[in-house]
């Protein structure tokens, strides 16, 4: 089972004075289990092209595909496609909309039809996730909660859908470091406990590049490279067209690499780079 887009095209404000290419050309299939990130500069066209993932767009042509259902059409099969996923917005916040947390986190599952016996247990779920309490949290506004802790309550929510496909755009906008640590932290969690499809949208080269096994960047609404986050050094010239620059560990690694020490420059986690380069540094000792 897969998402796949086939020959997807999307121009907003189509036949206008003012109208804008969305998408085009898009082809892209991704797998159950993958763990995939789309990245790309603010108009690049990755926000699109996951709006269509959810039906919330629909393409001028092409074909939008999840588990061998056109979710473009109007039949039940169709809807029941679209509800496999999940989406948490740039800015989550802004979809919280009911008067208690509770509510607010069983409103997705109880408009699905769980019965009521269900929703406190998948709430208690979804909120320990995040890491919010669930007894001290359930009957407080969400509107009351500080920033960060709105942000959990609106991932939590989307959580407690159960999507088989999860897609995350910015989710890690305007919080600081910590915040964005221990986001992706628990987002890393999720995959890896449930398998659970993620597409994580983002604009951030390291961030993606230490989280998705696989990476593809957008450039003026188009795919410019489909590829192993760790394959990103071959790209550079690629990357710096769409405005991105390459992880900064593989930059240092290049710098070093220039200077005549025999380090590789296809890693992109820390711990691996401070092995690899102690190892060229010791080679390099022993050879004077």
């Amino acid at each position: 089972m897969s998402i796949k887009l086939s020959d997807v095209n999307y121009t907003y404000m189509k036949d206008t004075p003012f109208e804008k290419t969305g998408i085009k050309n898009i082809n892209l299939e991704i797998s159950e289990g993958e763990f995939v990130a789309i990245i790309g500069h603010t108009g690049s066209g990755k926000s699109t092209l996951v709006q269509h993932l959810k039906g919330l767009l629909t393409p001028d042509s092409g074909t939008v595909i999840i588990d061998d259902v056109n979710i473009n059409q109007n039949t039940v099969s169709a809807k029941a496609a679209k509800n496999k996923v999940g989406i948490v917005f740039q800015y989550p916040e802004q979809q919280l909309f009911e008067e208690t947390v509770y509510k607010d986190v069983t409103f997705g599952p109880k408009n699905m039809g769980m019965p009521e016996e269900k929703l406190e247990n998948i709430a208690k779920q979804s909120l320990e996730f995040v890491s919010l309490d669930y007894e001290k949290y359930k009957n407080r506004s969400p509107f009351q909660l500080s920033g960060g802790q709105m942000r959990k309550v609106a991932i939590a929510g989307v959580i407690a859908l159960k999507p088989k496909y999860l897609i995350l755009d910015e989710p890690a906008a305007g919080l600081d470091p910590v915040g964005r640590d221990d986001l992706f932290e628990k987002i890393s969690k999720l995959y890896q406990e449930t398998g659970m499809t993620v597409i994580l949208i983002s604009h951030n080269m390291d961030d993606v590049a230490r989280l998705a096994q696989r990476l593809i960047v957008m450039n003026n609404g188009e795919i410019s490279i489909d590829d192993k986050p760790e394959q990103v050094f071959k790209y550079k010239e690629k990357l710096v067209a769409a405005g991105l620059a390459l992880p900064q560990i593989t930059e240092l690694l290049s710098k070093l690499k220039q200077q005549g020490l025999a380090v590789e420059e296809n890693i992109i986690k820390l711990d691996d780079a401070i092995v690899n380069i102690k190892t060229a540094w010791g080679v390099k000792n022993n050879a004077k």
